[in-house]
C-alpha cells in the first residue's frame, strides 16, 4: 500500500474516532469512549461490505442486548452468567457467518456487567454507541482517494506487454526469437497483473451503490489470456520449417489486435482464424515426417489458443464495451 493512502486511512480513522467521540460525550452517552473501537473496526471493512456489515452490527447489537437482558434477569450479574452469554452469543454469530460482531457486542454487554443492572435507557445507550459508531464510519467511508488513474497505467503496461509478447512468439515461429525472452515478458506481465488485479478489487470496493466491476473484469480477462499465452509457449519451443502453414500463424501473432474496446477486431480475427483452419484441414500438405508431424501438432494446438485469446477478448468486449 502507498505512503499517500495509508497516510489518509489513518487520518480517516482518526478523525472518525474524534466526530463519534464529540458526539457522544454531547449526547452524554455513558462509556462514551466505547465508540472508538466500533468506528475503527467499522472503518476496517471493505468499503462496499460496509453498509451490510453494519446492518449485520445493528441487527447483532439488537440481539446480542436482548440475550444478555434474558440472561442477566434470569440468572443474576455473575461472572458465570457473563461466560454463558458469550458462549450463546459467539455460537450464534459464527452459524450465521456474523463473526465480526462478537468482539463489539461482547464490549457492550460487559458495560451492563459493570453496571450490574438493566433498564430502557442502559439498553438505549448501549445500541445508540453501537448506531454512533457504525454511522460516523459509513460518512467517513465516503471519502476516498480515486486510484482510477493508477489502474489506467497498469492496464497501459499490461497492453505494451502483451503486445511485446505477441510480436517475439511470431518471431519464435520462424526461429528467430528465442522463448526465454518471450518467458521473461510472462514473469513481468503476471506481476503486474497480480498488482493490478488486487488494486481493481480494491477500487471497486470504494464505492456503496455504484457498480465499478469494470477493472475487475478487465485484468481478470487479461489474466485468461496471460495463463494461455503462457501454455502457448510449450508449443512454440520445435524448430519449425518454413511452411505457408507457419508464415499464417506468424503473420496473424504480428497482427494480433490487442484492442478490448472495439467488437469488429473480434469478429475479423475470427474470421482469420476459421481461414487458417481451413486451410489446415483442407489445403495443407499431409505431414510426412515424424518432424513435419511434432509441427503441425504444435502448429494446430498453437493455432486453437489463439482462437481461445480472442474469444476470452470478446466476451469481454460484448458485456463492457459493445463498440
Amino acid at each position: 500500500m502507498y505512503m499517500k493512502e495509508l497516510i489518509i486511512k489513518s487520518l480517516k480513522i482518526t478523525i472518525g474516532v474524534v466526530i463519534a467521540i464529540i458526539i457522544a460525550q454531547a449526547l452524554k452517552m455513558e462509556f462514551y469512549s466505547s465508540v472508538a473501537t466500533i468506528v475503527i473496526v467499522s472503518m476496517l471493512s471493505a468499503k462496499k461490505q460496509s453498509i451490510k456489515l453494519a446492518a449485520t452490527r445493528l441487527l447483532a447489537a439488537i440481539v446480542s442486548l436482548a440475550l444478555a437482558t434474558m440472561l442477566f434477569t434470569a440468572f443474576g450479574y455473575s461472572l458465570a452468567v457473563f461466560a454463558l452469554y458469550i458462549l450463546i452469543f459467539t455460537f450464534l454469530m459464527y452459524k450465521f457467518d456474523s463473526k465480526t460482531a462478537i468482539v463489539l457486542n461482547v464490549v457492550l454487554v460487559m458495560h451492563i456487567y459493570s453496571l450490574q443492572e438493566i433498564t430502557v435507557p442502559i439498553l438505549l445507550n448501549e445500541f445508540g454507541l453501537m448506531f454512533l459508531g457504525v454511522l460516523v464510519a459509513l460518512v467517513i467511508n465516503l471519502f476516498v482517494l480515486d486510484i482510477e488513474d493508477e489502474l489506467v497505467g497498469y492496464r497501459t503496461q499490461v497492453e505494451s506487454l502483451f503486445d511485446r509478447i505477441f510480436q517475439n512468439m511470431g518471431k519464435c515461429l520462424l526461429n528467430q526469437c528465442k522463448t526465454d525472452v518471450v518467458e521473461a515478458d510472462l514473469k513481468d506481465l503476471n506481476v503486474v497483473l497480480t498488482k493490478a488485479k488486487a488494486r481493481a478489487y480494491q477500487y471497486m470496493n470504494n464505492y456503496y451503490i455504484q457498480e465499478n466491476n469494470y477493472y475487475v473484469e478487465y485484468f481478470t480477462m487479461r489474466k485468461q489470456q496471460y495463463y494461455t499465452v503462457d501454455n502457448m509457449q510449450n508449443f512454440i519451443k520445435l524448430s519449425f520449417l518454413k511452411q505457408k502453414e507457419v508464415v499464417l500463424l506468424k503473420d496473424f501473432t504480428d497482427h494480433f489486435v490487442n484492442n478490448t474496446k472495439v467488437m469488429n477486431s473480434c469478429v475479423s480475427q475470427i474470421e482469420t482464424l476459421e481461414n487458417i483452419k481451413h486451410y489446415f484441414t483442407y489445403e495443407s500438405e499431409i505431414p510426412i515426417t515424424h518432424h513435419q508431424l511434432q509441427n503441425r501438432i504444435a502448429l494446430h494446438q498453437y493455432l486453437y489458443s489463439l482462437e481461445d485469446l480472442v474469444t476470452v477478448k470478446m466476451r469481454f468486449i460484448e458485456k463492457y464495451e459493445k463498440k
